[in-house]
């Protein structure tokens, strides 16, 4: 499992673009020096850590008990830290789906995210999706409306809600019983590369992943990638037709990538 840093430590190597790929790559000492040689990003990050405490966040070291297995399994592409808020006890759940799809979803395609996670909440699963706007918001949505639990994977620190128009969604996973997920620490914005990083994190969540609708280059199709490198099931909802909203659809079914989906 690498070397052993305390939660102080792995946010200061954080911010210093360690990731556990580093930690278990390096010696120990380097590392160590490393974070003696950066003591104002140190400070940095045990303020970091006392605000998330105060806020109620909860932290998990790669190391302990509680690291959740689905991510362990992942090897090196695991995240060193996680940053929860809200029901912790939803990372274990063995009875979760990825419903997934473009921000840019048109008004079939939200409906479609928004059925599939009502209908599978009703069966008791746990609804994953990435808080984007489109096919995410829908399916989180889909789920609450059903009076089940959500996780939302995101690529910001815990106290940023991005994008900013689903700040009220994101309070509202939190009251119905879900969980907000992130690697990032306080104080970090989404980008496109940490954005391209949380799709790894919804992939290895579950073993089971529904695309609604995508463009074949898309965030989503990134998702995709890693669940199929995770060995998760693919499904794609199928379409009589198809145009640039779910060309990705056509060729996750095509390529034999995933199942269909017919509605």
């Amino acid at each position: 499992m690498g070397n052993r840093f305390s939660i102080e430590e792995l946010t200061c190597l954080h911010l210093l673009r360690c990731h556990y790929a580093d930690i278990c790559s390096k010696e120990e000492r380097e590392l160590r020096e490393t974070i003696a040689l950066h003591p104002a990003t140190f400070v940095k990050a045990k303020m970091i850590c006392e605000k998330e405490k105060e806020a109620d966040i909860c932290i998990i070291p790669y190391y302990a008990d509680d690291y959740p297995v689905s991510f362990a399994q992942i090897g090196v592409e695991a995240p060193a830290l996680i940053h929860l808020l809200g029901n912790k006890e939803l990372l274990y759940n063995e009875n979760s789906i990825a419903i997934i799809g473009s921000r840019n979803a048109d008004d079939v395609g939200c409906d479609i995210a928004y059925q599939l996670a009502k209908s599978y909440a009703l069966k008791g699963n746990v609804i994953v999706s990435g808080l984007a706007l489109g096919c995410d918001s829908s399916a989180h949505q889909g789920c609450i409306d059903a009076n089940g639990k959500t996780i939302a994977v995101v690529a910001s620190g815990l106290n940023i809600v991005h994008p900013k128009a689903n700040e009220s969604l994101q309070k509202e996973i939190i009251n119905k019983g879900g969980l907000i997920i992130s690697e990032q620490p306080f104080g970090v914005k989404a980008n496109p590369v940490r954005l391209y990083a949380r799709n790894r994190l919804q992939a290895a969540l579950e073993q089971k992943v529904i695309v609604v609708q995508c463009a074949v280059k898309s965030g989503t199709m990134n998702t995709v990638y890693f669940a199929h490198k995770y060995g998760c099931k693919i499904y794609a909802v199928a379409y009589g037709q198809y145009d640039k909203h779910n060309a990705g659809n056509e060729y996750i079914l095509n390529k034999g990538i995933g199942f269909p989906i017919k509605l």
